[in-house]
Order: C-alpha cells, then sequence, then structure tokens
C-alpha cells in the first residue's frame, strides 16, 4: 500500500503488502471506528505500537472497494484517545463513498476511451477494405498503423 495524499501532523506508514492481517481484517470486515487504539486486540496489534509511541490512539478507517476487489483505504486518525462522533462518522462515510464513485467514473472512463480507440481502429480498417475492395496492400498498410489497437 502506498500512500497517495496527507494531511496533518500524524507520519503516514507505509506497508510492503497487502497480505498484512490488519489489511486483510479490512478486505473482510471494511468499515471500523477504533476509539482507543490501545484497548483493542484485533488486528490492530499492529497500530497499537504507533499508538504506545504517541503517533495515533483514535482511528476511523473505510476501506475502498471495485468491483469487489480491495483497492485501498482511507484513514482518519487522532493522537488523542477522543471517538469520533456519529455526525464526523456520517461526514466521512460520505466522503469515502464519493470517493468509491469517482474511482469508479475514472475506470469506466478509462474502459470507453479504450473501446473508443479500437472502434476508430476498426472503422478506419472497414473503410479502407470498402475503398479498395481488390487491393489488400492499403488494407495491410491501415492494420499495420493501427498498432494492435483492433485486436
Amino acid at each position: 500500500m502506498v500512500p497517495r495524499a496527507h494531511l496533518g501532523s500524524i507520519p503516514v506508514g507505509r506497508d510492503n503488502s497487502i497480505d498484512e492481517p490488519h489489511w486483510r481484517w479490512m478486505r473482510e470486515h471494511g468499515t471500523h471506528h477504533v476509539p482507543d487504539v490501545r484497548a483493542q486486540n484485533d488486528f490492530f496489534l499492529s497500530f497499537r505500537g504507533l499508538s504506545s509511541r504517541g503517533v495515533w490512539c483514535t482511528t476511523w478507517v473505510f476501506h475502498f472497494a471495485s468491483k469487489g476487489e480491495f483497492i485501498g483505504t482511507l484513514y482518519a486518525r487522532r493522537t488523542e484517545v477522543h471517538p469520533f462522533t456519529p455526525a464526523e462518522i456520517k461526514l466521512l462515510e460520505t466522503f469515502a463513498d464519493q470517493a468509491v464513485i469517482a474511482l469508479e467514473n475514472v475506470r469506466l472512463f478509462e474502459e470507453l476511451k479504450e473501446a473508443l480507440e479500437q472502434q476508430t481502429a476498426t472503422s478506419e480498417i472497414l473503410g479502407v477494405i470498402a475503398s479498395s475492395p481488390t487491393d489488400i496492400r492499403p488494407v495491410l498498410d491501415v492494420v499495420a498503423a493501427d498498432g494492435g489497437k483492433t485486436m
């Protein structure tokens, strides 16, 4: 997992593998509010070490999924034990839901762009075939220039 954005004074770590226990837990359970990280005995054990060093004490975590596949997380953290209020949690969940929609829109746009490029290339090839039905050379030239977009 690679941090892509960060705001605030709490340092951001980096995990080398999404197979770490807390990432597996996130994939299986989703959103989690931990009012006091130091009091946890489950997957937040790795975070308890951060809490004992004064890094953070309260956290809220949302996992992003696309087509059922885990793609990332959104964290809100506090350096003191101060649980998030229901209004704060609702705001964070709304933001996270909107982020998932935005990520999905980008994915769909990229798929649409790719399909449009493929259709354009196919159209160009069909146009050349229609304009010279007996001469294969122009068709082969267009296919070679296509670079595999129609494949």
